[in-house]
């Protein structure tokens, strides 16, 4: 068996260069992450919000409507018609 020296046998650096690059850059991303997602939790909240305001108006202003459809109709049943003759019975019959 042949014996080769250490240095034609490794072909890598014996330096960790990513070691100090992720001990840069990874710290230093944290408050970006952080700013992000509180960025994207409050537009998600506001987006929410204003949906949900939509949806009640949209619901009250149907409402509304419902509630003048039914104030008409009862109001046109609580009017006689002048058409419409009471039919006439007789007490013997």
């Amino acid at each position: 068996m042949l014996h080769r020296p250490l240095r034609l046998n490794r072909t890598y650096s014996t330096n960790v260069n990513h070691k100090s690059l992720y001990s840069d850059i990874i710290p230093a991303m944290i408050p970006i992450v952080l700013l992000g997602s509180a960025v994207y939790l409050g537009l998600q909240l506001t987006q929410s919000k204003l949906s949900h305001e939509k949806y009640m108006e949209e619901a009250s202003a149907r409402l509304k409507h419902l509630e003048e459809d039914i104030a008409t109709l009862q109001a046109i049943r609580s009017t006689p018609s002048l058409q419409e003759k009471p039919p006439q019975s007789r007490w013997w019959w």
